[in-house]
């Protein structure tokens, strides 16, 4: 009796642990699950807050990099192959800074540092450590009091230009259909690409252009995308009625609706003053509707007596310049919305394209015939009938854009319909560069174009998804 007790008390006892081990892992499953849940949620917002913190820095309170008007890396291959090492290190050539771009044979390259919170380009210049300080302060300070001499004293050569091409901007992240955009950041080394719903920021190298963050816009197929001129937002616009503006420090996207006053179904191209003041948007029957930058509200409405094809505003942002398919070009008076002067666009019957070179110097204006007419603008501004100073005939299909660079010394045009339809033009001579872009099977049909803002680099996107990089040699920074 006392043993067949004890084993009933024995068993009792194995079942009530036994109860009290299953009840602890059904609570601890779905707490693991939580927790697990939990640890993952923690990890994409403190990642997301990371991205969104280094983009913060790089747009936000970061002065860009100081030019430098003497390309440290090409003195230090120029100079390894007269001494040794030893001799290349004594010279001070290690100076922490990296070059806005990488070659493949540039022995004395800067390799690029990692950091555990922001990365190196989100980084100011006075936050980079620099070796040999004593050493490097005397030669800093004379290349910042001589380096503007020294640039505007090397002029750009007629004939060849000196270009490199690069890994592609977007090789971290091609696209699925057309470039349709290519601009590079006003004063950061980042540049934006736009094909179909997709926007792509990635930064520029010249070797790697990582990826810094894709936006996906559904149902959006994105036809013009700028940076803001402070550079803290994206527009974006579509064959639609509304458009986006992506925040770039909030990290959101804003949906501008239906914009009052304004009956146009589809407002897909727009352009930005210098100033940031006013969005420009290209509407139909000659309609051209000037929002405010800041409000997104449109203030006023010019109009054309022909369909508008293009417009570009001066860089001082007082006038603006608009051509369409009657062959004339418009002078507005953005202060008053006056049209203040208008001229015929010599030999054209329908213009496509018109900028501005960035020196007021130039005005360019494309047409459906594939002829570029280059004008003294300020003769332009001044007479009915004026005469430009060279007519381009090296395109043959419509005009898809033309770019003036920072120093208005070179500007491209391409022609989006056919293979290898882009130029560069010397503007000194007024004379084509008879190497670009050569044999390079890759450039396909160019669908836009831009300079980086000091014309270090050149990009161009293309009919396949691609937007093309190349490194102008003769220019020193970014």
């Amino acid at each position: 009796m006392l043993r067949r007790a004890a084993r009933r008390k024995d068993t009792t006892s194995q079942a009530k642990r036994q109860d009290t081990e299953d009840a602890e892992e059904h609570t601890e499953g779905p707490q693991k699950v939580l927790r697990t849940f939990q640890d993952k949620k923690t990890w994409k917002a403190a990642r997301k807050a990371k991205e969104e913190s280094a983009l913060e820095e790089l747009v936000l309170g970061i002065q860009r990099r100081e030019e430098e008007p003497i390309d440290r890396l090409e003195d230090a291959e120029e100079q390894s192959e007269e001494g040794s090492d030893d001799d290349v290190d004594s010279l001070g050539v290690t100076d922490t800074r990296e070059a806005p771009w990488v070659d493949d044979d540039d022995d004395s390259r800067t390799r690029v540092e990692k950091t555990s919170d922001i990365p190196s380009w989100a980084q100011t210049s006075r936050g980079r450590k620099r070796e040999h300080e004593s050493d490097d302060d005397s030669d800093e300070e004379l290349l910042q009091h001589t380096g503007d001499l020294l640039a505007e004293s090397s002029a750009l050569p007629r004939g060849n230009i000196n270009v490199k091409r690069c890994s592609d901007v977007n090789k971290t992240y091609p696209h699925q259909g057309p470039v349709r955009t290519v601009e590079f950041h006003p004063s950061a080394q980042v540049c934006l690409t736009a094909a179909q719903d997709v926007l792509g920021l990635f930064q520029i190298d010249g070797r790697n252009n990582p990826k810094i963050q894709t936006l996906h816009l559904q149902k959006f197929p994105i036809r013009t995308a700028r940076f803001s001129t402070c550079g803290r937002e994206v527009v974006l616009a579509s064959a639609t009625r509304w458009f986006f503006v992506y925040d770039m420090i909030a990290g959101k996207v804003i949906k501008i609706p239906k914009i009052r006053g304004v009956d146009n179904a589809s407002l897909p191209r727009f352009e930005i003053s210098p100033d940031g003041k006013f969005l420009l948007f290209l509407g139909k029957n000659g309609f051209m509707h000037l929002l405010s930058a800041k409000t997104k509200e449109c203030v006023s409405s010019l109009k054309m007596n022909s369909d508008v094809s293009a417009a570009t505003f001066s860089r001082d942002s007082r006038h603006l310049y608009s051509v369409g398919d009657a062959g004339e070009v418009y002078v507005w008076d953005v202060g008053t919305r006056d049209c203040i002067h208008k001229f015929v666009d010599d030999g054209c019957t329908h213009a496509t394209t018109i900028s501005l070179s960035h020196n007021s110097k130039y005005l360019a204006t494309g047409s459906q015939s594939g002829v570029v007419n280059i004008y003294d603008a300020q003769h332009a501004a001044a007479s009915s009938y004026p005469k430009p100073l060279k007519a381009l005939l090296n395109l043959t299909t419509p005009v898809t854009q033309t770019c003036f660079n920072h120093s208005g010394e070179v500007m491209a045009m391409c022609s989006s319909e056919v293979f290898k339809a882009a130029r560069l033009v010397h503007l000194p001579t007024l004379s084509v560069f008879s190497n670009f872009p050569e044999a390079d099977s890759t450039v396909k049909c160019v669908q836009c174009l831009d300079f980086s803002p000091h014309s270090g680099y050149l990009a161009m996107g293309n009919n396949q998804g691609r937007a093309l990089l190349y490194r102008i040699k003769h220019y020193k920074d970014f």
